[in-house]
């Protein structure tokens, strides 16, 4: 084999394996990357950790190519934008609440509740939990996909209200997630379990 067709034979199979690399899951584990170096903040390395985080991922993907994820994403680019504003939105005034929290006097009580899934998707499921762990005062500390149930810790909830307002965050969160990403059976078994529109705790 001379070096012209060695050439066209590497460009080939690294075209191939280019081909693999699913940007959702690198997006996903970018995700991931951002959350273990506490990448959620207003500043410049943020962005820095973001491409650092993606290109980290795309070579995982090149090195261990996954299989691919079925049904996959469905983006809408309005829901998706909502999506978006809302867990901004969350971030911050979160970050007001914990911090009102951690400088008010007496002992800072938090609760540990049980969110039950309406979708029985894995990506949804997924999604969810780490939509939910870059708010701050939320924290997921087991997921049961038996059960469909998400279990999170939500500092400040200190009695029965609290508790109901985080979970209905969470159910928030993924109605949310599950129109701007889910697939069709995704939105049919969220309306199906909440047919007014409306979460309850």
């Amino acid at each position: 084999m001379d070096r012209r067709t060695a050439k066209k034979v590497g460009a080939m199979a690294l075209r191939r394996r280019l081909g693999k690399v699913q940007v959702p899951v690198a997006l996903g584990m970018t995700l991931v990357w951002l959350l273990l170096f506490n990448g959620f903040q207003w500043r410049w390395e943020s962005l820095g950790l973001f491409v650092l985080g993606f290109l980290v991922s795309v070579a995982i993907m090149l090195v261990f190519p996954l299989p691919p994820i079925v049904p996959g994403f469905r983006f809408r680019p309005l829901p998706l934008a909502h999506l978006v504003l809302h867990v901004v939105g969350k971030m911050f005034t979160a970050s007001l609440q914990v911090t009102r929290q951690v400088f008010a006097p007496g002992e800072v009580r938090s609760s540990v509740v049980a969110v039950p899934m309406r979708t029985q998707s894995d990506l949804m499921l997924v999604c969810t939990a780490i939509a939910s762990s870059i708010i701050p005062g939320t924290v997921i500390v087991e997921v049961s996909r038996d059960e469909w149930i998400l279990y999170v810790h939500v500092l400040g909830a200190a009695d029965e209200e609290g508790m109901e307002t985080g979970i209905r965050d969470v159910l928030v969160l993924e109605r949310l997630l599950v129109r701007a990403l889910g697939t069709r059976e995704d939105i049919q078994a969220l309306e199906a379990a909440s047919p007014s529109g409306k979460e309850s705790a």
